[in-house]
């Protein structure tokens, strides 16, 4: 029975978030770097969303834009919320837009001198 509970909201979190991929805004990756900038994430995320040791984990990829939207404006752990009157919808998404536009490091096994 428990399992079923946990099956059914599983499929329900995954068609929401289909759902609403499609009505997610589109993001300005370089608006998105200000507001990053300005609204000091960078000091607990890093520059490049890369996470911290002490602070805040690492953004970058970024979790899909429901959840990051979800987590700033009802955060887990230490991070302070921010109502819409502080971050609007569309300076998440741009906000989510530069950490999508961030090339991902390379696999550490590519790299020639790590070996």
């Amino acid at each position: 029975m428990v399992r079923n509970i946990l099956i059914a909201a599983a499929a329900f979190a995954l068609l929401a978030g289909g759902a609403s991929a499609q009505n997610e805004p589109k993001g300005d990756a370089k608006a998105g770097a200000t507001h990053f900038q300005k609204l000091g994430c960078y000091s607990c995320h890093g520059i490049w969303g890369q996470g911290t040791l002490r602070d805040g984990p690492r953004l970058n990829p970024p979790m899909p834009y429901p959840a990051l939207l979800a987590q700033v404006r009802t955060p887990r752990y230490e991070m302070p919320p921010y109502t819409e009157s502080q971050i609007s919808d569309q300076a998440v998404a741009d906000i989510y837009a530069y950490l999508a536009s961030i090339p991902k490091a390379p696999d550490p096994k590519s790299i020639k001198l790590l070996q």
